[in-house]
């Protein structure tokens, strides 16, 4: 087999690295919503933060624990400022032991973990079933089998 079936090692190691990391963060994302305390909160402005290469606005949003204190947080967010206003309602999900990983509740992360997860498992069992076939298929030519093509 030639060097350049170590160029393999790219997808099947991107897509290890992409599922291993999607699917952590699933089970934090199942974590929060079978476990996390939700309550009703208030978009009380936004904040601006350079992701890639364009800025983008998150909400910060406020809102009372059972325990009486006031929490205030900018929240990562899909949908942007235009769908979350300063002043409107939403619903946010924290742990109670640890507030500053609240997140919006909504299915929007949760999606996306999903997605992400599958497409790294496709890349990384694609890659590992094509690296085996053609092993098999590099040894039984060199054994002196003919093609079937």
């Amino acid at each position: 087999m030639s060097p350049l079936w170590l160029l393999a090692l790219i997808p099947f190691v991107a897509g290890l690295v992409l599922a291993t990391t999607q699917g952590l963060q699933l089970v934090t994302e199942t974590l929060r919503r079978s476990t996390g305390t939700m309550v009703d909160a208030t978009v009380t402005g936004h904040v601006a933060s350079n992701e890639a290469t364009y800025p983008v606005l998150h909400p910060v949003v406020g809102w009372t624990p059972a325990d009486g204190t006031t929490r205030e947080q900018a929240l990562p967010d899909e949908a942007g400022p235009h769908v979350l206003p300063e002043g409107r309602r939403i619903r946010v999900r924290f742990d109670p032991a640890h507030p500053e990983l609240a997140a919006l509740d909504g299915d929007g992360r949760y999606r996306s973990c999903v997605a992400w997860l599958w497409t790294g498992m496709a890349l990384w069992a694609g890659t590992l079933a094509v690296v085996i076939w053609r092993m098999g298929y590099v040894m039984n030519v060199s054994n002196g089998y003919a093609s079937p093509w």
